[in-house]
């Protein structure tokens, strides 16, 4: 990669995980522990608008980062690596949240293992902020092993899965499995497209952006006037969700000129994994502390209150991060160095979200 296309990747993924936990504490703590009033709605329609950014244009980052390795198929032992480290990250963490549910009891806490059997499911069908990790992993094995068949067959199959999970009737508010389908799509564009968003991020041409932000416009205005649960409503969020990766792309690549946002929003894209699987436990930890709900009494705390919530989850995720990581705890973050050597046959470097 070039310094450039390092920028700019690292800088999506540090906005990404920050617009992902910003949703998150939106969701789990500011929205039931808040007072009613005005900012509520507010950071609702804020975070809400965003969702045609975070994800999308995090897996197409992903599926780029991964792109060269993903098309040689299973030739490449690192395409083993990557594989079998990212399921092992997914297994462990999964772990770690089944034996914290044994100890945080709160029915108000999201995401609990609840049962042996729960856990055991959960293999296969991920119910639990680590579904991110789960489809990043589904998605290196599928297509690794289609690596064959034309670019253009397998991006059009999986969008017809992506618009068909629309339709899908569900039995609870939402089915995470789901969205490893839906989301398929955009990692397989970051693998077989990769040239064509380098190109997109570093064009300087004047008319890219008025464009793209137009186009995002009126696949939005669209999208708002469709039924939702059909198959015509999934389809135009697919066009707009696409037309905001575009977006972000181009907006992105030109922030990050700016050398204070690149610093900042890299650092934080280069360290994904933590803030990531530390999430959930550090959402758990707000929510049980009285001293948040007191604090959200308070008008100035509580406008700012999802922005204060992500700072600190980051913060904390980063800081015990590398406490684990002196205490020799790495095996939580990446494969254990003899079974990167036996499936690699050399040292193998980590895996990178």
């Amino acid at each position: 990669m070039t310094a450039t296309r390092l920028a700019w990747v690292d800088a999506a993924r540090g906005i990404c995980v920050l617009l992902v936990v910003l949703l998150h504490v939106r969701i789990f703590v500011y929205a039931p522990l808040a007072p009613p009033s005005n900012g509520v709605e507010l950071w609702t329609q804020l975070t809400e608008f965003f969702g045609a950014f975070r994800l999308p244009l995090l897996f197409v980052v992903s599926g780029f980062v991964a792109s060269r390795r993903v098309r040689a198929g299973w030739s490449d032992r690192r395409t083993v690596l990557r594989a079998v480290s990212l399921y092992w990250i997914y297994l462990v963490w999964l772990t770690v949240y089944a034996v914290l549910s044994i100890v945080v009891i709160d029915p108000g806490v999201p995401f609990r293992v609840m049962t042996p059997l729960h856990y055991l499911e959960q293999l296969l069908v991920p119910d639990s902020m680590l579904w991110f990790i789960f489809a990043l992993a589904a998605y290196v094995i599928v297509l690794s092993s289609v690596n064959r068949v034309p670019r253009g067959a397998v991006l059009g199959v999986l969008a017809a899965l992506s618009i068909a999970s629309g339709a899908v009737p569900v039995t609870r508010d939402e089915a995470l499995w789901l969205h490893v389908v839906y989301y398929a799509v955009f990692f397989a564009v970051g693998v077989y497209a990769a040239p064509a968003l380098q190109l997109l991020a570093r064009s300087r041409r004047p008319f890219v952006l008025p464009l793209s932000v137009g186009t995002f416009i009126a696949c939005e205005l669209a999208w708002q006037q469709s039924a939702e649960g059909t198959i015509l409503e999934t389809a135009l969020r697919l066009l707009r969700d696409g037309a905001a990766v575009a977006v972000s792309i181009v907006v992105i690549a030109l922030l990050v000129r700016w050398r204070p946002f690149e610093r900042v929003a890299s650092a934080i894209g280069q360290r994904t994994l933590p803030i990531f699987v530390l999430q959930l436990p550090l959402i758990w930890l707000l929510f049980l502390l009285p001293l948040v709900g007191w604090s959200l009494e308070f008008a100035p705390v509580r406008y700012l209150a999802p922005v204060l919530g992500t700072a600190l989850i980051v913060v904390a995720a980063l800081g015990i991060h590398r406490l684990l990581i002196r205490a020799r705890a790495r095996v939580l973050f990446e494969l254990p160095e003899r079974w990167k050597k036996a499936v690699l046959g050399a040292r193998a470097g980590s895996i990178r979200l």
